[in-house]
């Protein structure tokens, strides 16, 4: 029975050894986004929306390289199980190479073309001067980010993951100090905004980036990729990394341009409805950041186990994931529930603007259980077991079939209020969650991409 696996000292051990670091860092980075814009706001309304224009930018380069990281991260934790760390580096060299690829095009577009870049996002000509200042200084980052996030995918899904998690803590309490003497201009530091800021944040990025790469070489860990070893790796290895990172990118940058357009249909409401929509969702990635670690958690555990051929171990993990997910799901959501009013006074907005903010919390609390269930089949089930094609069809399908139409027919022709319209659009969450549950009752999610038969493997005398 699989309720037996979930009291095994095996599944028990390694859920807190790999779950508790990746919410830390899911924490870490909640937590520096945050300072971010409470040091910047400090300055004024130009500074803060230059900055975001300019994050914008890179938060779709971000997702470009977390997608094909994805990629490396399916292959790795399948690997592992096998304990095939000479395939892990081949398909983690794979990952880098498009990465850096994609971090050289976006640099050299960005360097050429700072302020057209931040244009698409505002037409206010100082926050475009501001934002361009800004892009320029952190385009200097983009590879050393994809060289990071490559790292840290191949470190957790290969069960190391203390060392992405000391990177970050170091990267967080660089950025954080960096930014209070750069911005403001203190210990004897000119008093550089916007620029201060981004140049705190490369020099973060750089910290971390020596602190994980130098700790994964003196531990000589799996993810200790050598030049040499760079292009070990064959033709057939790379168009598989392809074709199931296809659908990883697909679904990422569809599930990007998904929620922008529901912060477009929220934000065409009124001022009150879009304000409140966005405290609500601040609100709610905080409650979700443990679904997420233990969603990122469930893939690299569901991932090995099928690797080391032990499918009926995999799905028992799954049940267990799940059944963690909906507890948790309902303690959060009743804590939600019980303090959304105290939650909403404490912002200064009109009567409207704090009764959507509670009235929004309301329907929250109602769907977190389904999209705890959702992140923990979409980011953990179906990735672990390689079932790509079908985790980007049903992410997307959700949003762009159900969602989105019925946000908008329910703003633009009823015209309900944004907790209304919320509450209606949510319905993507429960048929997304009841297919996922048809799938993995199938049992066709389970993938091995590792069989001895069907792996492309470079053997050990090709090292």
């Amino acid at each position: 029975m699989f309720l037996n696996t979930l009291k095994e000292k095996e599944f028990l051990k390694r859920l807190f050894l790999i779950a508790t670091p990746i919410i830390l860092q899911y924490l870490i980075t909640t937590s520096l986004n945050f300072l971010d814009v409470f040091m910047i706001g400090q300055l004024g309304d130009t500074e803060v929306a230059a900055v975001g224009a300019a994050n914008q930018v890179f938060f779709i380069f971000i997702m470009f390289i977390f997608s094909i990281a994805g990629g490396t991260s399916i292959f790795t934790a399948q690997y592992w199980g096998k304990k095939d760390i000479n395939n892990i580096r081949s398909f983690m060299s794979i990952g880098i190479i498009i990465s850096f690829t994609i971090a050289v095009i976006f640099t050299i577009l960005v360097l050429l073309f700072p302020k057209f870049s931040i244009s698409i996002f505002t037409d206010d000509h100082n926050v475009q001067n501001l934002g361009k200042d800004y892009i320029i200084i952190i385009a200097f980052s983009f590879i050393i980010t994809a060289a990071t996030i490559n790292y840290a995918v191949v470190t957790r899904s290969t069960e190391h993951i203390i060392l992405p998690t000391i990177s970050s803590i170091s990267g967080f309490s660089t950025n954080t100090i960096l930014n209070y003497i750069m911005i403001f201009g203190k210990f004897g530091f000119p008093a550089l905004g916007v620029k201060g800021a981004a140049i705190a944040t490369v020099i973060a990025r750089c910290v971390e980036f020596t602190i994980l790469i130098s700790l994964t070489y003196i531990k000589k860990h799996p993810a200790g990729l050598y030049l040499n070893k760079l292009f070990n790796f064959n033709k057939e290895m790379f168009l598989k990394f392809i074709y199931k990172t296809l659908h990883v990118t697909g679904q990422s940058m569809g599930w990007v341009l998904g929620y922008s357009m529901y912060s477009i249909i929220y934000g065409h409401i009124d001022k009150e409805s879009y304000a409140a929509y966005n405290i609500a969702c601040s609100i709610e990635r905080i409650c979700l950041m443990f679904f997420t670690g233990l969603g990122s958690a469930c893939a690299i555990m569901v991932g090995n186990r099928i690797g080391a051929n032990e499918e009926k171990k995999a799905k028992d993990y799954s049940k267990n994931f799940l059944l963690i997910s909906f507890i948790m799901s309902i303690i959060i959501s009743s804590i939600l529930f019980i303090f959304k009013e105290n939650i909403a006074n404490i912002y200064n907005l009109s009567d409207k603007g704090i009764l959507y903010i509670k009235n929004i919390l309301f329907v929250m609390s109602c769907i977190m259980w389904a999209r705890a269930a959702n992140i923990v089949f979409i980011m953990g089930i179906l990735r672990g077991g390689g079932d790509t094609f079908f985790s980007m069809a049903i992410d997307l399908g959700g949003i762009w079939l159900i969602g989105v139409p019925i946000a908008a027919i329910c703003a633009f022709i009823f015209h309900f209020p944004v907790y209304l319209v919320m509450a209606y659009a949510a319905l993507e969450e429960f048929v997304k969650m009841t297919l996922c549950y048809i799938r993995f009752f199938s049992s066709k999610w389970l993938n091995n991409l590792v069989k001895p038969d069907e792996s492309l493997l470079i053997k050990e005398e090709e090292k």
